[in-house]
């Protein structure tokens, strides 16, 4: 069987639309819950590290309340107000950029001005069926 030049072109165009659609969930951060295994690096509340994030990349929450069908999911990032640094004007931002696999909501960091250089809480609040529940992603640097 031959294929022409175009359909070879074709077929090379259709593989990168495909690569570039597709999430980047191999190159995102991703917080463990409900004793979740991941590539997480703990906090410190006493300035210990912490993982960073850029705004604009992924993050990856796995929470284990996500699981029934149909149920809404939102991401929470909250600032934490840490000394030293400079003040946003707002306490916590929505992320709206999400996709959710199973047990786990992979959100786009927002690009919303002045979050550089904060720390923030992740949270994820789930409503479904049995009611509102919310699960800790941890703390993250935004840099």
């Amino acid at each position: 069987m031959r294929f022409s030049f175009v359909e070879c072109l074709a077929g090379v165009a259709l593989i990168g639309a495909l690569a570039v659609t597709s999430p980047a969930v191999s190159h995102e951060l991703r917080l463990p819950l409900s004793g979740k295994i991941t590539t997480y690096a703990t906090s410190n509340e006493n300035g210990g590290h912490l993982p960073t994030i850029a705004r604009g990349q992924q993050l990856g929450v796995a929470c284990a309340e996500i699981g029934e069908a149909g149920a809404v999911v939102q991401v929470v990032l909250q600032i934490t107000h840490a000394l030293g640094e400079t003040a946003t004007g707002y306490d916590a931002v929505l992320a709206t950029d999400q996709k959710i696999t199973d047990d786990e909501v992979h959100v786009r960091v927002p690009a919303v001005p002045g979050l550089s250089q904060h720390i923030v809480n992740v949270k994820v609040f789930v409503t479904d069926s049995k009611g509102t529940h919310s699960c800790d992603g941890g703390r993250v640097r935004i840099v």
